[in-house]
């Protein structure tokens, strides 16, 4: 049975670092929405929230289309909606892949200073188009986020520190989840 390894859940938890790090030791495919979206946005340009939300839009198309058309298993990772995590169901159900959540949270404070941090670096502008400079700004799209149900077996993640990254049984949970027919 084809495999797919969702990861989600807070923002400024490490996903996408993580994503790639399992994916090299694992040695699979990892699309992150995240670099999708750049690169629509390095093309296409989004001057407004509307036009941010298009991007973000047409980057899950193209993680839907792409878990439809390859034959082997993929890590895909994204902050998922509600909305993509239910069109993601009716993929799952219809190829019958055997799914692996990982569901990333953290203490709201500590994600929302990280967040912050991140945008005094080099971050892509499609991933400044909301304010979150308020932590309860940032805390009701945690909320959200925090809400949205995941399928297959979820594993959740504590990510209010980087220990998940030498975490054995985190890694020996993938590979079991990776080696079962």
């Amino acid at each position: 049975m084809r495999k797919l390894i969702v990861i989600g859940g807070d923002l400024a938890t490490g996903k996408s670092t993580f994503s790639r790090s399992i994916g090299k030791i694992f040695n699979l495919t990892v699309i992150n929405k995240d670099k999708l979206k750049e690169i629509l946005g390095d093309e296409l340009f989004a001057a407004n929230r509307e036009e941010n939300l298009k991007l973000s839009r047409a980057s899950f198309d193209i993680i839907e289309y792409l878990v439809r058309a390859e034959r082997e298993t993929l890590i895909i990772e994204s902050n998922f909606k509600q909305s993509e995590m239910d069109r993601l169901e009716a993929v799952v159900s219809e190829l019958n892949l055997d799914v692996l959540s990982l569901k990333f949270y953290g203490e709201t404070a500590t994600l929302h200073k990280r967040f912050l941090s991140r945008l005094d670096g080099d971050r892509h502008y499609v991933h400044r188009s909301q304010d979150f400079s308020d932590e309860k700004a940032f805390e009701r799209c945690l909320n959200e986020l925090r809400s949205v149900k995941y399928l297959g077996e979820v594993v959740e993640v504590n990510a209010s520190d980087f220990a998940y990254f030498d975490d054995k049984a985190l890694l020996k949970r993938i590979e079991t989840f990776l080696s079962k027919e």
